[in-house]
Formats: structure tokens, sequence, C-alpha cells
């Protein structure tokens, strides 16, 4: 049923000595003065009564209730896509500390395309959520995860450990650093990274935010190898920590150092 206006509806009460007669309209004109002033309060009402609710309200209200939420916006999220998040609070926070609600939150974060994020753990247990929202599990056995043994061998204990992944598509590759690309590192953008510095600041607050109290993440990793980091790879495989990527380089045994992780991912610290 159509809404109805106090003005639409005004000729319905008044008598016949107010109504619009041709020629004798001003005890009308003055009640339909009234009547919008009416419309107008009523307008504002239902807007304000319709603007807590994500979606069908006024956009101009979703930061607000993002902030009350605690939902943080991706930067290229659409006002819908960030309405429907909203609506999904409750779940998201009755699961907060979970491995999947934190991938999910990564991968709507880095709206659009909905990249595969995995999550693995110290002791070799994988999640991967893929961009059709299929959730996989893997432990490793032996373990496959191998990051910093050598490097920093104390880590060993560190069971609540754990690393993110993300892959394309987001975020183009920044160059190299002074490899005659044109391009450099820094001036508002994350290094090694085509991307605002604070959009990354916004990524670990989200991890910080719903990984669970007890664990820590050690590293972001950005790759663009769709094939890389497969849960499946045997320990020791190419491509794979080996127990020396807690530095970013190594001995190569003739006194000189070289890179200790894969060259075709960026890694940030969290």
């Amino acid at each position: 049923m159509a809404k109805l206006s106090f003005r639409e509806t005004l000729r319905r009460y008044v008598p016949p000595w107010l109504s619009d007669r041709p020629g004798r309209t001003v005890g009308f004109r003055v009640l339909y003065a009234i009547a919008s002033v009416l419309d107008a309060g009523a307008e504002v009402l239902v807007q304000g009564i319709q603007a807590r609710m994500p979606g069908h309200g006024t956009p101009t209200a979703l930061p607000y209730i993002g902030r009350d939420r605690r939902i943080i916006r991706g930067p290229e999220q659409t006002d819908a896509a960030y309405a429907a998040e909203l609506v999904r609070w409750l779940d998201y926070w009755r699961a907060a500390g979970n491995a999947y609600t934190l991938a999910l939150a990564l991968q709507t974060f880095l709206y659009p395309g909905a990249p595969r994020v995995r999550i693995v753990t110290r002791s070799g247990v994988w999640y991967t959520l893929e961009p059709s929202g299929e959730l996989l599990w893997h432990r490793a056995e032996p373990n496959n995860w191998d990051w910093d043994s050598i490097t920093h061998p104390q880590n060993a204990g560190n069971w609540s450990d754990f690393w993110v992944i993300v892959y394309p598509p987001h975020w183009d590759d920044a160059g190299d650093w002074g490899g005659g690309d044109g391009q450099t590192w820094g001036a508002g953008k994350a290094f090694g990274l085509d991307v605002a510095t604070g959009t990354v600041a916004a990524i670990k607050s989200l991890i910080q935010q719903w990984k669970g109290s007890h664990s820590l993440c050690r590293m972001l990793i950005v790759a663009y190898d769709p094939a890389s980091f497969d849960p499946a790879s045997p320990p020791g495989a190419p491509g794979m920590p080996d127990g020396h990527w807690g530095h970013w380089s190594k001995d190569d045994g003739a006194g000189g150092r070289v890179k200790s992780r894969r060259e075709d991912a960026r890694y940030v610290e969290v």
C-alpha cells in the first residue's frame, strides 16, 4: 500500500468552506502549509528509524553503525556490500577468535574479488577460505611449516603463533626498490605493495581484532603465485619455509647473504 501524506489526505477532512474551491483557497492554503510541516516531521521520523537498519536507511549512517558494531570497512567496499556485512555483525562476534571468522573478515575487507585466504599455525594446521566461500582444513603430518627453527630456535614452543596468507586478486606488486621501473617504495604506500599504508594498517587492526586473544600473528604474507604455499606440500619442499624465514636473508655458505624467502610474495609484520 502506498504511503499517503498529510497533504494528500487533507481534502478528506476539511469542511466545504475550507476546501480548495476555485477563487476561495486562502484557508485551504494555510492548512496545506501546516500539513507540509507535518509531512516533513513524519519523513524525518521514518528516516531516523530506518537509519539504524543497514541496507534500508540512508548510507550516510553506515560509518556510525560500523563504528558501534566494530566492523571495519574495506577501502573498495560498496555501500550495499558493507551494509550486508553489518547485518551479519552478531555472527562475526559469536565466532570471534575462530580462524574461519578471521579469514572471512579479511576476505570481505578485500572486496571486490573475494581472494583466497589461508591461515597456518606453527604446528602445521592449515585453514583455507576459498573465493567460493568453501572452508578447507588440513593438518600437515609431518609438519611442513618451519618458519624460524634455525633463525629463532627459542620460538619452537610458541604453539599459538600463526601466519596469514592472502592471494590475488588484489594489490599490485610495487616493483623492485631501485629496479629502474620508475617506481619507488614509500610515499604513502606500503613497502613492496601498491596500496596505501592506511589499508595495511587497517588489515593489521582487523587481524588483531578477530584473532584469538591467546594467539600471535607473526606475519601477513601477500602471495602472488596462486600455487604457492600449498598445504599438501611435504616438509622442505621448494618455496616452503625451511627454518631460515625468521630473517629475510641467510648465509650462502660462501661468506655472503642470499634471500631466505620466496621472491614472489611480500611480507608484512603484524
